[in-house]
């Protein structure tokens, strides 16, 4: 079974984020933090796919997505935003895209956007789980 793991401050994003990756068949870990998605990987080792939302504390998305690549250079990501305070969400997705992460996610994103993005990291989804 494919691995998925989520990261996003915003509790009910993180919450209904969750609820719709369950319906795709893949095993979903999902963490409020990237401390603790840090810990995860390192003790876990590489996921399927990471879906690291940009402005968030404790560290920041950025600084998540650098610690990532600096272990695992290949570790399929998709960054999440909604742009923010100093940064628009066309300037977050220039500067992950430097740090090799090609797909981002704008909030608000459709089902159909997210199995699109996850398709270009990991093998296709079932089909017949995503909903109508």
């Amino acid at each position: 079974m494919k691995r998925i793991l989520v990261i996003d401050d915003d509790q009910q994003f993180l919450r209904m984020l969750t609820e719709m990756l369950e319906t795709t068949g893949y095993e979903i870990r999902s963490v409020d933090n990237g401390d603790t998605a840090l810990a995860l990987l390192k003790k876990q080792g590489p996921w399927d796919v990471v879906l690291c939302d940009i402005l968030m504390p404790r560290p920041d998305g950025i600084e998540t997505i650098l610690k990532i690549r600096q272990w695992n250079p290949d570790q399929p990501l998709i960054a999440m935003t909604g742009g923010g305070r100093y940064l628009d969400a066309d300037q977050v997705q220039r500067m992950v895209q430097d740090f090799g992460v090609p797909e981002v996610l704008r909030k608000p994103f459709s089902m159909a956007r997210l199995i699109e993005a996850l398709e270009k990291c990991v093998a296709p989804v079932p089909r017949r789980s995503i909903p109508a």
